[in-house]
């Protein structure tokens, strides 16, 4: 502690400054605040004469009486605040700079938000998957040739301006061998393939669906087919929650979370050496107390919050508007409501809290953060014992561990590495221990990297392996992993190798044309057979070509 009239260092406790014997409320901080105060409040004396032959007050005095002044008064806050500063304020605090801390971690990975992207319903998403190689061995057969057989997906959405299409083609060596294309704006929807319609494309208007199908004399008894009529666009829409309804689950989400805090019984129950992942922390320990009621009052409030997301009207409108029939429609809603996920995730919850009763924590705070949470307790006869661990290291961010230990069966999840890519270089490694199994992971990212700026593998208990390597390129509103290698191994032998690429990004265009569209509204029922049979023969001719194409050996192998 300091005293309160010099401004010196003193022992704690003590009840009168050995330097200038000022009195100093025996480390009471709200004595000494009055102190303080009363002394600031106190008519200064009359300056001293000064010296003959001098230019007034020296400096050193001034500098003195301004120190003091300054010191005077960074006491009394000090003093003020702490009485201000209750125990529960203090936790919640050290809650919100952890949480900062990990915040500021993360975007030092200059991953971007995809959500926004997401929200704006204009994005462009790809993926493909490419066989490198298969260990015939294992298989029982060559398949090296399989080497560039693969299949990719391509679809671009353009909510706003109502256009939408999607490739999925299956290719080998480079060369697509077969391929479906769908495409639709407004609401003419239509399909191609160049294998099996030659590249034309045969489409439908979906908000005459119904008519023309009653046109053609297509009959349905569960349904009323002339009724059918949609626009995909529209149905988006419906199903997807609006910017009002998004803000006031938040809303009602964060008020929840506020009165939950609010009803936290936390106390300070002293000083505490802890051990933090290998390294012995000096922490204030504070004893926190959820109260059952709060806890059941907070999953009532986030299960109502939840239930403003609930589509099942416009689930079933739009299975009406393309022309499910009635008892379909009444075997999917049944099913969806008995799988109200977070219906029966309220319910979990509602009963582990009624068999943990009041929640008991005891919450260790070390330089303004969360060094550990711990829990202890018996459930059902059982002890249960959970640690949360953060920090320890240089760098707060970089080290995590869990453990949970019931009645001697342990689970240890322990995190390091540099989280925050301090270096230029996000690393992680973790290690999962359940009883004698050991799982292992260790991942690399180099944001700034031109290339191969990508590694992940993992282990699991040294009997099979996973490894990653690529690029991963990170633009404001995209991601794309070009993930050359991803090799998986078993009892030291390799088993296969791909290639996978994935992008999402904002659309900037469709990828799909239709330069020759049909409708099939306007063709009668003779050409409609018509191009039934010229489907089906090139079908036919594709698959003979197929035969062609696949090497003899994997031919037999597949049949």
């Amino acid at each position: 502690m300091f005293c309160f009239n010099c401004g010196k260092e003193i022992p704690n406790g003590s009840g009168a400054c050995p330097y200038c014997g000022a009195a100093t409320g025996g480390g009471d901080a709200a004595a000494g605040a009055r102190q303080a105060a009363e002394r600031a409040a106190a008519p200064a004396p009359a300056p001293a004469p000064a010296p003959s032959g001098g230019k007034g007050i020296g400096k050193g005095v001034i500098i003195g009486a301004a120190s003091a002044g300054v010191v005077i008064i960074l006491a009394a806050v000090l003093a003020l605040s702490g009485l201000f500063s209750s125990p529960k304020g203090k936790v919640e605090k050290a809650f919100a700079k952890s949480a900062a801390a990990y915040a500021a971690a993360q975007k030092g990975l200059d991953l971007p938000d995809l959500s926004e992207l997401v929200k704006s319903r204009s994005m462009t998403q790809r993926w493909s998957v490419e066989i490198h190689s298969i260990n015939s061995e294992l298989a029982g057969a060559d398949l090296t040739e399989l080497k560039g057989l693969g299949v990719r997906m391509v679809s671009n959405l353009d909510q706003k301006g109502r256009k939408m299409d999607c490739e999925l083609a299956a290719y080998w060596d480079g060369e697509d061998i077969a391929s479906i294309q769908l495409l639709a704006e407004d609401s003419a929807v239509s399909a191609g393939s160049p294998q099996f319609t030659k590249g034309k494309f045969y489409g439908v208007d979906t908000e005459t669906l119904g008519e023309d199908l009653d046109r053609l004399g297509v009959e349905d008894g569960s349904v009323d087919v002339k009724r059918i009529s949609f626009n995909i666009f529209e149905l988006i829409e419906t199903l997807t929650p609006d910017e009002a309804q998004t803000q006031e689950i938040v809303r009602q989400e964060r008020e929840a979370g506020k009165q939950l805090l609010e009803a936290l019984e936390v106390s300070k129950t002293g000083k505490q050496s802890v051990q933090v992942n290998g390294e012995s922390i000096d922490a204030v320990v504070y004893h926190v107390l959820v109260p059952e009621d709060a806890m059941r009052d907070y999953i009532d409030a986030m299960e109502d919050a939840m239930e403003l997301a609930d589509n099942q009207d416009a689930v079933k409108q739009a299975l009406q508007s393309v022309g499910v029939p009635k008892d379909e429609i009444s075997r999917i809603m049944s099913e969806m409501k008995g799988s109200d996920f977070s219906g029966e995730l309220s319910d979990s919850l509602s009963q582990l809290v009624k068999e943990l009763g009041d929640l008991e924590l005891d919450v260790y705070v070390s330089g303004g953060y969360v060094s550990a949470v711990v829990y202890e307790e018996r459930i059902d006869g059982e002890k249960v014992e959970i640690g949360l661990y953060l920090g320890g290291g240089e760098n707060y961010v970089d080290d995590i561990s869990l453990e949970i230990n019931v009645s001697g069966e342990k689970l240890i999840v322990e995190s390091t590495g540099d989280h925050g890519a301090k270096s230029g270089v996000f690393t992680d490694e973790t290690t999962v221990r359940v009883g004698s199994e050991r799982f292992t992971s260790e991942l690399r990212y180099e944001p700034k990297a031109d290339k191969n700026n990508f590694e992940w593998e993992i282990k699991m208990a040294n009997t099979a392996s996973l490894t990653v390597e690529g690029q991963v390129t990170a633009g404001k509103d995209s991601l794309e992993l070009k993930l050359d290698d991803v090799s998986a191994k078993a009892a030291g032998m390799k088993v296969c190798s791909l290639g996978i690429s994935c992008y999402v990004g904002p659309c900037k265009g469709l990828t799909v044309d239709a330069p020759s569209l049909t409708m099939l509204s306007d063709m009668d029922e003779e050409e409609l057979m018509e191009l039934s049979y010229d489907i089906v023969d090139n079908v036919e001719d594709w698959a003979y070509d197929m035969m062609d194409l696949i090497p003899a050996g994997l031919l037999w192998y597949f049949l």
